[in-house]
Parts: structure tokens; C-alpha cells; sequence
């Protein structure tokens, strides 16, 4: 398939900062932007998370993770002993109504 060039404006440091991020994670800005293209056409939606409220923990901070302890060591897991863990906890949240139940923010006055 043919390439395209695409020329979009962005903010300097924005675009600095993101390039840092993405080479920590071996990637480059045009494979990210292209990999972020094929998601829209695959799935047919923008795939973000557009939330007021942030999370403690972001995809970014799990992938850094994630990579650390491949440094570390750590193999993963099979798939085998994952599909099991994940049957044990549906097996769990069935037996026990509200199990996993995301409890509201006790600083949130709403």
C-alpha cells in the first residue's frame, strides 16, 4: 500500500514530549500515529479514555512497569494459569453479589 505524508500542527514541547515518552518504549511517532489510525479503522471508534476523573494508574505507568520487571527477571505468565486465575475470580464475583463493585471516591462530595 502507498505511503501518504500527513503534516499536522502541534505544539513544540507536546511534540518533544511525546517523542521522549515513546522512545522509552522503543516506538516511533509515525508508528504510534499509524498504529492509532489502524485502531480507528479496525474498531471503528477514537480509542481513548476521555474521563474527568484521572486514574490512579495510567496504560503508560503498566506498560513501564511491565517492562522493568522483564529487566528484573519476570517471564509472565502462561496462558494456561492466566485463564485459570481468571476463572477463579468470575467463579468468586458470582458467589458474592457486589464483589469488585468500584466503590465511590470518599473525598467525592456527589
Amino acid at each position: 500500500m502507498p505511503s501518504v505524508n500527513m503534516c499536522i500542527r502541534i505544539d513544540s514541547n507536546l511534540k518533544k514530549q511525546a517523542e521522549d515518552v515513546l522512545s522509552q518504549l522503543g516506538m516511533t511517532m509515525s508508528g504510534t500515529i499509524n498504529m492509532f489510525l489502524t485502531q480507528i479503522v479496525r474498531e471503528k471508534a477514537v480509542p481513548l479514555n476521555l474521563s474527568l476523573s484521572p486514574q490512579d494508574r495510567t496504560a503508560l505507568d503498566d506498560i513501564l512497569a511491565a517492562r522493568e520487571e522483564r529487566r528484573n527477571g519476570f517471564k509472565g505468565y502462561d496462558a494456561d494459569y492466566v485463564l485459570k486465575e481468571m476463572d477463579e475470580i468470575i467463579s468468586v464475583a458470582e458467589r458474592n453479589p457486589g464483589y469488585g463493585k468500584i466503590q465511590s471516591n470518599p473525598g467525592d462530595k456527589s
